[in-house]
């Protein structure tokens, strides 16, 4: 990938027909946009060109330029000026949507606040949450009612979330849970439509679902304030925090006054709201999508069973940090079940300077689809990339016979802006998996339409529901 000129211009990329000022909007339905992505990624190949209203777009697949972009960035991609302007007005411009030495300097101290030895820390906080989960389910087998996976799961991350970013325990899994965690369904739909537009109506006209979203940022933002105003009077009292900070805000806050970095109460609550907006959606949904497998193929479930079985017996669910380091089959599961389905199918960036890709010069600023999904299940990335095969993870290098490219594999991204949260997502897959495997047999609910994929800025598994029973034991 280089700067400079290529033999072709975005125009001359293939592309489906086009129509006088709605382009291919007419074609684009935006919680499938995924998938219609990828159907033309099969007829136009890998980089073709699509409008949206009056916006050009060049969407990629071909796994060596995608790795290239995101190993590149920030310095010569960013995220779209579309995104930063969206999130800015909805005032959670943090460290996602920050670019530059913004970027920088927020990365260093959320990083420092999510590290591992934090994580070790707060890992018996976890285990009580998860301890919650399970009577929650408990009640469920014993009434016989369908679950609907992902409100539990957005429970329970949100209930995690709180803990470790504020140090409140919001217990959303035994009672209705507070003001806040009922506000942060209204964001995501929002800003995928938003950042996709074809013109921002929401600037002229307000929509019942603008209005809504007005008044959940509005809530949220006095909800953080009032807990970061408590914080600081709490930290104030006992001092010793800023040396042992116990959580997420506490630690920002140390770092803020060690280091004068001049981190403004609306970065805090951008990165506070950013970090409850991530950790309820993308793991509840990553969750969500392993429990589908399971039951889609119960001899892998049995065979996590075993596993989870030989390391935990006789306690009902993972009891230390060290456990969790202790299932390779389970990680396998759960990297294929990641693999193709992950909640971000698509990244959409931009250059920041004019750049050749694929032969074609791409303007700075042209807005690029990444469809890092597809590149992960083709068959040259992964061996029968279409097949669900968690044994793929678990064979040797040397005794591979044919492809396994990890580096096709990025549910968390590439290079420096890999997700922070990443150790905490994992953590949370791992022992909510391994407390179902223990303690519950499961089975789909089908619905008519069956499980569909759809995205509102992540991809959520809709109608999934599963009925749990008591686990069967000999």
């Amino acid at each position: 990938m280089e700067s400079g000129s290529g033999t072709r211009t975005l125009g001359d990329l293939p592309g489906p027909a086009e129509l006088p000022v709605l382009g291919n909007l007419h074609r684009i339905r935006f919680d499938r946009l995924h998938l219609t992505l990828e159907e033309w990624a099969e007829r136009y190949g890998p980089m073709f060109r699509i409008r949206i209203g009056p916006h050009r777009i060049a969407v990629i697949s071909d796994r060596s330029a995608i790795r290239r972009i995101l190993v590149q960035r920030p310095d010569g991609f960013r995220r779209t000026t579309a995104l930063e302007a969206v999130a800015t007005e909805m005032r959670l411009r943090g460290l996602f949507a920050a670019e530059g030495e913004d970027w920088r300097r927020q990365r260093r101290i959320v990083v420092d606040a999510l590290n591992r030895a934090r994580l070790k820390t707060f890992f018996p906080t976890l285990a009580m949450t998860v301890g919650r989960l399970q009577r929650r389910w408990e009640r469920a087998a014993e009434s016989a009612e369908a679950v609907d996976l992902c409100r539990d799961l957005m429970r329970f991350t949100v209930d995690v979330t709180m803990q470790l970013a504020f140090g409140i325990d919001a217990n959303t899994l035994e009672t209705p849970g507070p003001v806040i965690q009922r506000h942060l369904d209204k964001v995501f739909p929002v800003l995928h439509r938003r950042v996709n537009a074809a013109f921002p109506y929401w600037r002229y006209i307000r929509l019942p679902s603008d209005r809504a979203l007005d008044r959940a940022l509005a809530a949220l933002e006095r909800e953080v304030g009032a807990m970061v105003r408590a914080t600081r009077e709490r930290m104030a009292a006992e001092p010793q925090r800023f040396q042992a900070p116990a959580n997420f805000l506490e630690a920002i806050l140390a770092a803020v006054e060690a280091e004068d970095s001049g981190f403004s109460d609306a970065e805090i609550f951008a990165n506070a709201g950013t970090l409850l907006l991530a950790g309820e959606d993308t793991t509840a949904n990553s969750i969500s999508w392993a429990v589908h497998y399971f039951t889609e193929y119960p001899e892998q479930f049995e065979r996590a069973r075993a596993e989870v079985d030989a390391l935990v017996a006789p306690e009902t669910a993972i009891v230390s940090l060290e456990q969790t380091k202790e299932l390779p089959f389970l990680d396998a599961f759960c990297n294929e079940a990641m693999r193709l389905k992950p909640v971000a199918p698509l990244h959409v960036l931009e250059p920041t300077a004019d750049v050749t890709i694929l032969d074609c010069l791409i303007p700075k600023g042209t807005p690029l689809m990444l469809l890092v999904r597809r590149m992960a299940t083709r068959d040259e990335s992964f061996d029968h990339g279409e097949r669900f095969d968690p044994g793929r993870w678990l064979v040797p290098h040397g005794e591979r016979h044919g492809p396994h490219d990890g580096r096709a594999f990025a549910p968390f991204g590439a290079g420096p802006r890999l997700c922070p949260g990443r150790n905490l997502a994992l953590l949370q897959i791992r022992t909510v998996l391994a407390m179902l495997c223990r303690n519950f047999e499961v089975e789909p609910v089908r619905a008519d339409t069956g499980v569909q994929e759809h995205l509102a800025f992540t991809m959520m598994p809709a109608n999934l529901s599963v009925r749990l029973m008591r686990r069967r034991r000999a």
